[in-house]
C-alpha cells in the first residue's frame, strides 16, 4: 500500500469517526438532566408562548421577558410540535444542532484557508473542548450565537473575492439573524475577524462601494424588523426588545451592570474553556509567535483573529466565560494548524508531550476514583451512586490507554506519525467526554433537588387556585415544571405580597431558603405550616438554594399588625 493511499483513507475514516463522535457527544442522553441555571428561562418562555398563542412577547410566569431576542425561543418553539412534547431534550436540542453545525462551518474554514488535515483536526479539538461540549448540550442561545459568528466567517471566505451586492447582503443577513438569538456579538466578531483579513491582505479598497453600503442599510432592517413588529403588536406588553438589545449589548459593554469580573478574568476562562487541550493552546501560542515572520498571510490572521476576540471581549467592562465562546473555533483552528504545521517540530513535541500527560494524569485519577471515594465520603459526607465511581474508572481506562500509546508513536515532521498521535490523544479525551456528559452526569443527576421537589409537590397542590400559590421570587424552571396555565403570584414584588397574605383559604409558598428573609416581616403573622422541602445532602454547600413549600391558612395579617 502506497504513502497517498493509506493517507487518503486514513482521512475518510478520521472523518467518518469524526461524524459519530459528533453525534454521540452532542446528542446522547441530552434529556437525563433536569433544567438547571438560565435554562428554565428558555423552557418557560416558549411554554408561554404556545399558552398564550404570543410568540413575539416572551414571558416568563406571566411576566415581561425580553432581555434575549426572540430567535432562540423559536428555535425551541419549530420543534415542539414536530416532538409532540416540550422536555428537556426539546429545550436543548437547537443548542446541539448550532454545535453541529458550528463544527461543520469550522471544517470549511480549516478546508478552505489550510488543507483537511487542519480541517479534521480542528474539528475533533473543538468537539473535545469542555466549554464547547458544555454550552452544546445546555439550553440558552450561546451556542446559535456562536454558529451564526462562524457562518458569516464561512460566507466571507466563500466569496471574499467577489463583491456583487447579493454577497454583501448574505453576509450582513447572516450577522443579523445571529443577533436575533443572543446580541450583537453576532454582529462585532465578524466584522473585526473580517477587519483583520482585509488588513492582513490590503483588499479593503475592493469594498468600498455603494453596493456595500446599501447591503449593509439592508442588514440593519432586517435585524430592526422583529423588534419593530413585537413593538408595534405590544398593546400592554411592559417591554421594548430594541431598547434591552441596546441595553444588554451597548450599556453593558461600555459601562457593566452586573457581570463585572476583573479584566484579567479571560486569561482563566479561555484555557478552561478549551479544556483538556491548555498545553496545546500554548504550544501554538509559543509557535506562532516566535515563528511569525515565517507565518504565511492564513496564519497571521488566525492568530491575529484569535487575539482580537480576546481583546473585544477584555476590554468590554462585562464579562462571564461564556460570553468569549465565539474564540473556541479560532483556537482549536490554532492548535489544529500546530499539529499539522508547526515551525518548530521540538516545540510540538514537547508541548504534545506535556498535553499527553495531563490527559494520562486525568485518567489516571479517575482511575483511582474507586479508591479515593471512601476518604472523600468521610470527609465530605457525600455517597457516589452505586455505579458510578466504577463507570468513572472504566472510561478513564480508555482514556489512559489512548493517551499512553500516543506517546509510544515516534515524533517525526516527514511522516503521517503527528497525524497518529493526534488521533490518539483525541480519542482519550472523547472517552472521557463520553464518560462525563453520556453517563457520570446521569448518576449525578438524583442529587439534584429541584425537577423532583417539584414533581412530589405538583399532586399536593393540585386542588389550590393559582392565585393562590406564590413564588418567593419569579423562578422560571418552578413555574415550568409546575405547568400550570395561569401566572403565579411573584412575591419579589411587594406590591403582590400584602393582597396574596390577605386571600382567604390556604395558600401555598414556594421559596429557596435565602429568599425567606424578606418575606419574614409578613410572614411572622401568619399560620404557617412546612408542606414540603427538597433534599439538602450534607456536602452541599448551596444549602440556602433548597427549595420549600409552606402551607398559610386563612388571612394574614402584616408587618404592621393590620389585616
Amino acid at each position: 500500500m502506497n504513502f497517498s493511499y493509506s493517507r487518503k483513507h486514513l482521512l475518510l475514516l478520521l472523518k467518518v469517526l469524526l461524524g459519530i463522535s459528533s453525534l454521540l457527544l452532542l446528542f446522547c442522553n441530552l434529556n437525563c438532566k433536569s433544567l438547571w441555571g438560565s435554562e428554565g428561562r428558555w423552557a418557560e418562555v416558549v411554554r408561554q408562548m404556545f399558552l398564550l398563542g404570543d410568540f413575539f412577547h416572551p414571558r416568563i410566569n406571566g411576566e415581561p421577558y425580553f432581555d434575549k431576542p426572540l430567535f432562540s425561543y423559536w428555535a425551541i418553539a419549530f420543534f415542539v410540535p414536530l416532538l409532540g412534547k416540550l422536555n428537556e431534550f426539546v429545550t436543548r436540542l437547537p443548542s446541539a444542532l448550532a454545535g453541529l453545525g458550528t463544527l461543520a462551518a469550522t471544517y470549511y474554514i480549516g478546508r478552505k484557508m489550510w488543507d483537511k488535515v487542519s480541517a479534521i483536526l480542528a474539528s475533533f479539538i473543538l468537539l473535545t473542548s469542555f466549554g464547547f461540549l458544555s454550552w452544546s448540550r445546555t439550553a440558552a442561545a450561546d451556542m446559535e450565537n456562536l454558529f451564526f459568528t462562524a457562518v458569516a466567517i464561512c460566507w466571507y471566505i466563500r466569496f471574499r473575492h467577489t463583491n456583487t451586492f447579493l454577497t454583501y447582503l448574505g453576509f450582513y443577513t447572516i450577522c443579523s439573524i445571529g443577533a436575533h438569538f443572543k446580541g450583537l456579538t453576532a454582529i462585532a466578531v465578524p466584522f473585526i475577524l473580517v477587519l483583520c483579513h482585509l488588513l492582513i491582505y490590503k483588499e479593503w479598497n475592493r469594498h468600498l462601494n455603494a453596493k456595500n453600503l446599501i447591503a449593509f442599510a439592508s442588514g440593519v432592517v432586517i435585524y430592526i424588523l422583529p423588534f419593530a413588529y413585537a413593538e408595534v403588536t405590544s398593546q400592554h406588553y411592559a417591554q421594548q426588545g430594541l431598547y434591552l438589545a441596546f441595553r444588554e449589548n451597548i450599556i453593558r459593554f461600555f459601562k457593566a451592570f452586573d457581570h463585572k469580573d476583573p479584566i484579567y478574568v479571560y486569561f482563566y476562562y479561555v484555557p478552561f474553556l478549551m479544556l483538556p487541550w491548555v498545553f496545546l493552546l500554548a504550544g501554538y501560542l509559543v509557535d506562532r509567535i516566535k515563528g511569525y515572520i515565517q507565518m504565511d498571510k492564513n496564519d497571521k490572521w488566525l492568530l491575529m483573529s484569535f487575539v482580537a476576540i480576546f481583546l473585544l471581549f477584555t476590554i468590554s467592562s462585562s464579562r462571564r466565560s461564556y460570553y468569549i465562546l465565539p474564540i473556541l473555533p479560532f483556537g482549536a483552528l490554532g492548535i489544529a494548524t500546530f499539529l499539522s504545521r508547526p515551525f518548530d517540530n521540538k516545540i510540538r513535541g514537547f508541548f504534545f508531550m506535556l498535553q499527553a500527560a495531563f490527559l494520562l494524569a486525568i485518567s489516571t485519577l479517575g482511575i483511582l476514583n474507586l479508591f479515593l471515594w471512601p476518604l472523600v465520603t468521610k470527609l465530605s459526607g457525600y455517597v457516589p451512586p452505586a455505579p458510578l465511581p466504577y463507570f468513572v474508572a472504566l472510561w478513564s481506562v480508555i482514556a489512559f490507554i489512548f493517551a499512553g500509546a500516543s506517546l509510544l508513536v515516534k515524533n517525526e515532521a516527514s511522516n503521517n506519525s503527528f497525524l497518529i498521535r493526534s488521533t490518539l490523544i483525541i480519542f482519550s479525551a472523547i472517552a472521557i467526554f463520553t464518560g462525563l456528559f453520556c453517563n457520570w452526569e446521569c448518576y449525578l443527576e438524583k442529587d439534584r433537588p429541584l425537577k423532583p421537589f417539584v414533581q412530589e409537590l405538583r399532586p399536593l397542590i393540585k386542588n389550590i387556585p393559582t392565585n393562590s400559590i406564590a413564588l418567593s421570587k419569579n423562578m422560571a424552571s418552578v413555574a415550568f415544571y409546575l405547568d400550570r396555565k395561569n401566572p403565579l403570584v411573584n412575591l419579589e414584588r411587594k406590591e403582590n405580597i400584602i393582597p396574596f397574605l390577605k386571600q382567604k383559604g390556604v395558600k401555598v409558598v414556594i421559596s429557596r431558603k435565602k429568599d425567606m428573609k424578606h418575606l419574614l416581616p409578613y410572614l411572622e403573622k401568619c399560620n404557617m405550616t412546612p408542606l414540603l422541602s427538597s433534599i439538602s445532602p450534607k456536602w452541599d454547600r448551596r444549602a440556602d438554594k433548597r427549595l420549600e413549600a409552606w402551607t398559610i391558612k386563612g388571612v394574614c395579617t402584616n408587618k404592621n399588625g393590620n389585616k
